[in-house]
């Protein structure tokens, strides 16, 4: 009995054996028969399963069909594993079907040597898009870092006058002193206030109204003059109080408080202006019934009490009361201009002063004390080439050639910087 299933099983594998033999030739066929259709996905699906059926099997049948199925697919080195194959199995060396596969395999060998030649361009290609790409990155990297060197940090910059300068105020609010190549001629640091106006820069420090410190820069010359510590005009001040327009005659005139004493500073002599014409002054407005009388110790008298010499503001004078209120003020020719019209005169220059109203207002007067309209401010019109770009809190200064430029130093366009490298 034992001897008998064993016969049985034995039988029984063989005859399954073939038939998958046998049925992996049908699929061949059909795989050919479509592969001759140009059938490609059939043909590879017959294929398929005549591999499958085979196992680990194979022959040289199946071989030459998966040559001919991946060269037709353009699948070029599955079709050469399977040429490879063939050429190991085949017994028909010499003969016509061996001779096309092995002219194929040639075929396919050109093909894959192309794809290799396209794959390595491609590779070497990319290879170099990527190096150009991060020299671009770190020429981009370099550019932008000479970029942020050379902006300025600054929330406004100003108009710049005739002579390419012009006000900028810092990002805490600070104002300095910058021209149009970028170079900072006076730095920020704690000024709060500013005038710009003939030519000339006054910068403040302190509260509106009681700067503590007062810097003037002539815009044509490039000179820096602080003013010198108000208590050394009066040692009783603290400020220099109401800082009238810098004008054209170098006159810088302030109002300290405590003080009965008007401060006019001529930034040119480095030094307070000169009173010693006051007598011809006083002579001339006797002479011409301006005043009544005057003596030695610089008063004047207009009705019944005295008045007492404030400051020579070039164009007008000063007096005070003896209770020390404001009488007004009297120019060279004999005007007088009451304090219950203004508080403040600044100095006369080319026939025009500034005024303050008792309430406030700016007022153009002239030397007869009428009002007039504003004069031209000297500042002039720019006529230089700079333009200026803000990004953000900075600013970059542009030269004609397209260059930004500070303190001497020059960048050209990212393009034009990326050309030159």
């Amino acid at each position: 009995m034992h001897k008998f299933f064993l016969i049985l099983f034995f039988i029984s594998f063989q005859f399954y054996g073939q038939s998958s033999s046998e049925i992996a030739e049908i699929y061949l066929v059909k795989s050919e028969e479509q592969l001759q259709q140009k059938e490609l996905t059939k043909a590879l699906v017959y294929f398929d399963k005549a591999k499958n059926l085979l196992g680990n099997e194979s022959t040289a049948k199946m071989e030459e069909i998966g040559t001919m199925i991946y060269f037709q697919l353009e699948n070029y080195p599955v079709a050469k594993e399977h040429a490879k194959k063939y050429f190991d199995l085949t017994t028909e060396k010499g003969t016509e079907r061996y001779n096309e596969v092995l002219y194929l395999y040639v075929d396919i060998e050109e093909k894959i040597e192309a794809e290799n030649k396209i794959k390595a361009e491609l590779l070497a290609a990319e290879l170099l898009r990527k190096k150009e790409a991060h020299r671009i990155d770190s020429l981009t990297t370099v550019w932008y870092a000479k970029f942020s060197e050379l902006s300025v940090i600054a929330d406004t910059i100003y108009s710049f006058d005739k002579n390419g300068v012009a006000v900028f105020k810092n990002d805490k609010g600070f104002y300095g002193v910058i021209n149009d190549l970028g170079s900072v001629l006076v730095n920020p640091g704690t000024y709060a206030d500013f005038y710009h106006y003939d030519g000339k820069v006054v910068l403040m420090e302190g509260a509106k109204g009681q700067s503590s410190k007062v810097t003037v820069y002539k815009t044509n010359t490039k000179e820096e003059t602080p003013l010198p510590q108000v208590s050394n005009f009066n040692v009783l001040s603290t400020n220099y109080g109401k800082v009238m327009l810098p004008r054209e005659n170098n006159l810088i005139v302030t109002y300290p408080n405590n003080s009965k004493k008007v401060l006019v500073y001529d930034i040119d002599a480095k030094g307070y202006k000169s009173n010693s014409k006051l007598i011809t002054y006083y002579e001339y407005w006797k002479d011409h019934n301006v005043i009544k009388k005057f003596n030695k110790e610089n008063q004047i008298k207009i009705d019944k009490e005295y008045l007492n010499f404030g400051g020579d503001l070039g164009g007008f004078s000063v007096f005070y009361n003896e209770d020390d209120s404001l009488f007004g003020f009297i120019s060279l020719g004999g005007n007088i201009v009451s304090s219950g019209q203004y508080q403040y005169l600044g100095t006369l220059s080319n026939g025009a002063l500034e005024a303050i109203s008792t309430e406030g207002t700016s007022i153009w007067l002239n030397q007869q004390g009428r009002t007039i309209q504003k004069p031209i401010d000297k500042n002039g019109i720019y006529k230089g080439t700079t333009v200026l770009i803000k990004t953000d809190s900075k600013y970059q200064f542009v030269n004609e050639k397209n260059e930004i430029i500070k303190d001497g130093a020059s960048l050209v366009s990212l393009d034009e910087f990326l050309k030159m490298h």
